[in-house]
């Protein structure tokens, strides 16, 4: 068995420049020829993101292009401002054309990404090779409407542009992750409970109050895309994260895609139903996941909090519970330590099952109580004892989601609105 999986993990090791070929022809084959020019600009803006740097040789290669497609392609892309050639260095030159280095120009385009949740609610400027320029906490929790919140997080927006003087046409979109249940293709917050927002068209209002393209995504969608298809080191297609704060989300990637269910639903593993398990859920039902493993757990198992008596959703009040609780056990708090570690076990037991059915390369934990080594530790202990996780190779498969909620917006932006179908040059001309 032991053999079998490592031979199955060998093959899911891909290299960059393969798995990008093997994206070019399988587009190609199903695109539209207007679309074509499109998607390989955005192919060969994905790899310079990547490299950093690559000579017009290499990125044909690494594409599958012909030399002159993308001779044709950087060319264009220099005129519109988002790549730029490197200087020549004389001391080295060989036979034949010179081999000139071809990279992003940072200043050739910039994104907007903007979290929401219970924990944050922050806009970030970044340009094209994502590094941040500019970063706005926001208050939108206090806010009395939905509306409210949208003037102000286009005001936000507008006041960062302009402080980094930064012309609005060269800004390609705004990306926002907002924790909760999320219709992604319309832009509307179907679901937020702990934020209280419901049915809030925010895609729509936005867009109109920016005049840019905008697009929401449920805060672990965004999360799982930023670190398995955007991240510089290695990209994975199969891969599952999993958001724990006060209770539990989790978004699963297949083929590289997000699955997404038929209601926007997939992925709340916090209601699954868990043996010996039978306190109320906030969804109504008893016994869920959510009671036994999730930070609320961890605030029972210590007395903070009473047991439910009524379905309701998590108080205010319970998450500052929750972050004196997690800045507890990291100043070695044994009884709270113990508290998040029985959680993360029962996390981990619930893991095993999600992961046999679903056969992540990759789990992140992520959520303010991934912050808690104890928590950690205990999802890795009953996951890793389990007989088919001994059998992984020497990469870790379980870690930490690396990214805050607006740079992970961020970056699915630039990977969708610079890298992806959702260029525009016409936007950023002249």
């Amino acid at each position: 068995m032991s053999a079998m999986r490592n031979v199955a993990a060998g093959k899911r090791k891909v290299t960059m420049a393969t798995a990008v070929r093997n994206a070019a022809s399988n587009a190609s084959a199903r695109a539209r020829p207007e679309d074509v020019g499109r998607h390989n600009r955005g192919l060969l803006l994905q790899m310079l993101f990547q490299e950093r740097t690559m000579s017009r040789s290499a990125l044909a290669t690494a594409t599958s292009l012909t030399k002159p497609a993308v001779s044709r392609i950087v060319d264009q892309l220099i005129e519109a401002g988002l790549v730029r050639e490197l200087a020549r260095n004389s001391e080295h030159r060989v036979r034949g054309r010179p081999h000139v280095g071809i990279e992003l120009d940072p200043e050739g385009a910039y994104v907007l990404g903007v979290a929401i949740g219970a924990y944050e609610q922050s806009v970030r400027l970044v340009n094209l090779r994502g590094d941040c320029i500019a970063r706005q906490s926001l208050e939108l929790l206090r806010l009395p409407s939905p509306q409210n919140a949208i003037a102000a997080i286009a005001t936000a927006a507008r006041a960062l542009v302009d402080a980094s003087a930064i012309p609005v046409r060269r800004v390609l979109a705004l990306s926002l992750a907002i924790a909760g249940v999320v219709d992604h293709e319309h832009g509307v917050v179907i679901d937020s409970p702990n934020i209280g927002w419901r049915d809030v068209d925010i895609g729509c209002a936005l867009a109109q109050q920016l005049r840019m393209p905008v697009q929401i995504d449920a805060l672990h969608h965004v999360l799982n895309i930023a670190e398995a298809r955007v991240r510089r080191d290695r990209k994975v297609d199969e891969a599952l994260l999993v958001n724990v704060a006060l209770g539990i989300g989790s978004s699963a990637l297949e083929r590289g895609r997000i699955i997404r269910g038929g209601h926007a639903m997939a992925g709340q593993i916090g209601h699954m139903h868990v043996a010996g398990a039978t306190e109320l859920c906030t969804c109504g039902r008893h016994g869920c996941l959510d009671t036994v493993a999730s930070g609320y757990a961890v605030l029972r198992r210590l007395g903070y909090i009473k047991p439910r008596v009524v379905s309701r959703e998590h108080r205010p009040h319970d998450a500052t519970l929750l972050l004196a609780a997690i800045e507890r056990e990291r100043q070695g708090d044994a009884q709270v330590r113990m508290a998040f570690r029985r959680s993360g076990n029962r996390l981990g037991t619930a893991l095993c099952a999600v992961r046999s059915v679903l056969d992540p390369e990759r789990i992140w934990l992520a959520g303010p109580v991934s912050q808690a080594s104890s928590f950690v530790a205990g999802v890795r202990e009953r996951l890793l004892a389990d007989t088919g996780a001994r059998a992984v190779d020497a990469t870790p498969f379980i870690d930490l989601s690396s990214y805050a909620g607006d740079e992970a917006a961020a970056l699915v932006a630039l990977n969708h609105f610079a890298f992806g179908p959702g260029l525009d040059l016409a936007r950023i001309a002249p």
